[in-house]
């Protein structure tokens, strides 16, 4: 059975029946030759199908998963580490590297007086007989993650989701496989938080509380834990909030529960001050001895439970946790008695894998056979499923999702994301792009990161560090937008603005005045045509630096009187040139005669731009090498990414020669195609393009925080991803798609090259750093929260399976070279779903066919391709099935 067939069943599925298909499915890659190799991604992680991904234990790095929506963020870990927030406010506090876990579930086996503790996730790692008599593994999926524990006779496993509402369903389910009666015990163990904190400061326990509440009446009641923790918000206002805990009990037949025991208290769990999770005294004897039942101020309070059980052959026992916050009172208190329902909980979860399976379903890429070295089909495509996740989570986020105070909502990072989102779910793309383009400044500039208000109005934290490139990028995403949807009722809604009271404070404050989103956009390419080097060069100023964050030296000014001066970003200028041709194109759509003035004013810009960018940004030495800079500083008085940076060293950087082609400068300039193609190949390591070669060393003039970052790590001359996606994409409209290809299969995280990959291999890294001499060597700073995720899906989407939208049609335009033998694609452009089916290594020139008839292609020089134009009218069908045949 697959685990699709779970999914929209009118009866929902078992944990038994769901545990048993992961065993299944497991087995079969033991079984078969190669060990999976075809479902093998680094790590130890294999894919089961395109919503399961399996993962062994490792103590080199971990894989992750995110649960819940609209802000709250359930992490949980491979290794089985726990933790959420929901914007500043932390429900379980994260714990990492072999800290005590603050969410842990053990089973007990009688071991002569006493019992040997098995955990049932891996962490706390113990060292005992259990290591070697049981096998671990952990299955994350979309919707919740299993945690597997095994053995020849016993089978446990434990099951983690979120449900709509925001509670945090836990499920263990114990089985007995032997032949003959078991006695065990199972034990959980909590740590909530519950507190407007990122870190825990050695009074925070003072003001929790937590109590054992009796059952009520009903079968399976096992009673709750109330938690109550007090908080001052500030010197006027505390408040208490609430954790809630409600317990139950399944047993099969002829199992009983012998016998339960709660306790509150974390000294009384673990054995006393000098012991841990690692070594708690509890585990061992079976009995908490005399349950501690309410807990306060001299311990920190805890909720743990442990449950003897008598199982007979065969059977099996479930025991399920429901843990619910709330800052109401009498709703807690209420809460605490309410019966929880197994059947419910598994109905909950098959709603929400039916709804995550709505929600994806109208963006399918899957691709077929290939005889590539590191491309597995199977692996591709469930890649794809869960990329489509990472750039979800991203385009929605709330903040806060780095647990840290300045974790914000960056306009730069979720207009990325939300322009790939749009592709399946443009009404949640509109709506954030919405909320972000409130946090605009009147006269145009958009700040650089925003936290939403509080409950009460408070006004979020800001940034508003003057990063000239975040404008830009709200520019692209509107447009994006617009070209796949149609929707230019989007233009004429209105949205607020927010005053800058205080700078250095980051204060502000919501501007009485509101606007039409297209003022918006007239606005923000107003702020960045202003803040060109007017007076020299006529490119965009750097102001506090531009897309690459670690380069913010360029733009500080040599008169102490000055903030800024005239220090210029290429890449900036480039976008802003970007910028000029997507807005002439929408005011041409739109009305070419009502908005000419605009139209006019933002060509001559764009010709300005141009001719200050091939004047100043294209330097050569005196041998007659030629390199794009990244940019330079005040006054010109040194450059950066040319023959002589400020520490006298040659330099190549990335993105400014991605956003030569991407911006639509190399048109202009067809003679420097092998000027940027010599960089790429300057910069070209073993995980793929570096932002910059040579790295910057420390304390080097102008160029900013950079130098700070090790070699080879970050934007110090590693593979910062984001940026080589850049190059990838800019390299497919160059009609090099077997280099586009070599590059991109480097940076993909599941293929063999990436032995030592530190995090989820099924998601986007945001890097890879590479420094033999520092023992680093293809590691990751982070995932899920990178703007890689959406680059690479959006190339995937325009390049590999070409489907590209433009204002007055769309164009299938496929690149001339795959490594795959076939593909498909489904996707909605304007109401329209659009079949794309290619038959890439077909032994003849290209062909089309549109629902069946014949069609003509039109070849693009540039790309080196037949593509094929489909027209308004054609999209007006609702459904277009295009066969392409050949390269």
């Amino acid at each position: 059975m697959s685990s699709s067939a779970f999914v929209g069943e009118s009866k929902p599925y078992t944990l038994r029946e769901k545990t048993d298909w992961i065993i299944d499915a497991a087995k079969a890659i033991d079984h078969v030759p190669g060990g999976g190799a075809d479902r093998r991604m680094p790590g130890g992680v294999y894919v089961l199908d395109r919503e399961h991904v399996l993962a062994t234990p490792r103590d080199n790095g971990d894989s992750r998963y995110p649960y819940g929506r609209d802000g709250f963020n359930f992490w949980v870990y491979a290794s089985g580490y726990m933790h959420s927030n929901e914007g500043l406010y932390s429900h379980f506090m994260r714990a990492d590297n072999g800290q005590e876990p603050n969410i842990a579930f053990f089973a007990g086996l009688p071991d002569g007086d006493g019992f040997f503790p098995v955990p049932l996730l891996s962490v706390p790692k113990l060292i005992d007989k259990a290591a070697t008599s049981f096998e671990r593994f952990t299955v994350l999926s979309n919707s919740a993650a299993y945690f597997i524990t095994t053995s020849d006779d016993l089978r446990f496993v434990v099951r983690v989701f979120v449900t709509a509402a925001k509670d945090i369903c836990f499920s263990v389910q114990a089985t007995n496989l032997s032949g003959q009666d078991r006695s065990i015990y199972l034990s959980s163990y909590f740590n909530p938080f519950l507190r407007h904190q990122v870190f825990e400061g050695p009074e925070d326990p003072w003001f929790k509380e937590i109590q054992v509440v009796d059952p009520a009446k009903g079968a399976g009641a096992l009673g709750s834990f109330l938690v109550r923790v007090n908080e001052d918000m500030d010197r006027t206002m505390s408040v208490s909030n609430w954790g809630i805990f409600r317990r139950s009990i399944s047993l099969g037949p002829g199992s009983e529960l012998s016998h339960q025991e709660a306790t509150t208290a974390r000294m009384q769990y673990v054995g006393g001050s000098r012991s841990s999770l690692h070594t708690a005294a509890s585990l061992a004897k079976g009995t908490f001895g005399q349950p501690q039942r309410v807990c306060t101020f001299v311990d920190n309070a805890i909720a743990g439970d442990m449950l003897h059980l008598d199982i007979p052959a065969g059977a099996d026992a479930r025991m399920d946790i429901i843990f619910s916050h709330t800052g109401d009172t009498a709703r807690a208190r209420q809460m605490v008695h309410e019966p929880i329902n197994p059947d419910e909980i598994d109905n909950q979860l098959n709603e929400l894998e039916k709804d995550d399976q709505d929600r994806h379903s109208s963006l399918a890429l899957t691709v077929g056979q290939t005889d590539h070295r590191y491309i597995r089909p199977k692996v591709f495509n469930a890649f794809v499923e869960h990329l489509k996740r990472q750039v979800e989570f991203c385009a929605l986020i709330k903040g806060y999702v780095q647990i840290s105070p300045n974790s914000l909502i960056g306009i730069r990072d979720v207009c990325q994301a939300i322009e790939s989102l749009a592709a399946w779910r443009p009404q949640a793309a509109r709506a954030k792009l919405i909320e972000a383009l409130g946090f605009t400044e009147p006269s145009g500039r958009c700040f650089r990161q925003y936290a939403l208000p509080s409950k009460n109005g408070q006004i979020g934290r800001m940034d508003l560090r003057p990063f000239i490139d975040q404008g830009s990028w709200v520019i692209s995403c509107t447009v994006s937008y617009l070209k796949l949807t149609g929707k230019y009722g989007l233009l004429t809604e209105n949205v607020g603005y927010h005053r800058i009271l205080d700078e250095a404070a980051s204060t502000v404050e919501p501007a009485k005045e509101q606007d039409s989103v297209l003022n918006h956009l007239f606005k923000i390419m107003q702020y960045l045509l202003d803040h060109r080097d007017h007076g020299h060069t006529g490119c965009v100023r750097a102001l506090y630096g531009d897309w690459n964050d670690a380069m913010d030296g360029l733009g500080v000014s040599m008169d102490p009187s000055q903030t800024y001066g005239t220090g210029v970003s290429v890449m900036a200028t480039l976008h802003v040139l970007q910028n000029c041709q997507e807005m002439i194109e929408l005011l041409q759509t739109l009305d070419d005669d009502r908005y000419a003035r605009h139209v006019q004013a933002y060509r001559a810009a764009a010709n300005s731009i141009r001719e200050g960018l091939g004047k100043y940004a294209v330097v050569s030495d005196d041998k007659g090498h030629t390199r794009i800079l990244h940019g330079w500083g005040d006054r010109r008085s040194y450059l950066v990414g040319g023959f002589s940076d400020p520490d006298g060293a040659a330099r190549d950087g990335l993105t400014s020669n991605a956003f030569w082609v991407l911006s639509g400068m190399l048109k202009h300039t067809p003679d420097l195609d092998w000027l940027i193609l010599d960089a790429f190949d300057r910069l070209d390591d073993k995980y793929g393009l570096k932002t910059f070669c040579p790295s910057f060393p420390p304390n080097v003039r102008g160029v900013g925080r950079i130098g700070k970052l090790p070699p080879g790590t970050a934007e110090n001359g590693a593979v910062y991803i984001h940026a080589t996606a850049f190059a990838i994409m800019a390299l497919f409209q160059m009609g090099q798609p077997k280099r586009a290809w070599k590059q991109l299969v480097k940076i993909l995280p599941f293929t063999d090259i990436h032995e030592n990959l530190s995090h989820s291999p099924f998601v986007m890294p945001n890097s890879y750093g590479h420094n033999p001499k520092k023992m680093i060597d293809g590691q990751n700073m982070n995932d899920w929260q990178t703007g890689s995720s959406n680059v690479v899906l959006k190339t995937l989407v325009r390049f590999v399976f070409g489907i590209e939208p433009v204002f007055d049609g769309l164009w299938i335009q496929p690149a001339g070279w795959a490594p795959f033998k076939n593909f498909n694609a489904k996707a909605r452009v304007r109401g329209c779903d659009i079949h794309v089916i290619c038959e890439t290594n077909a032994p003849r020139a290209r062909r089309f066919t549109v629902n069946g008839k014949p069609a003509e292609g039109v070849y693009d020089h540039t790309m080196q391709i037949d593509k094929l134009w489909i027209t308004p009218q054609q999209m007006a069908q609702k459904r277009l099935e295009i066969r392409i045949t050949g390269c």
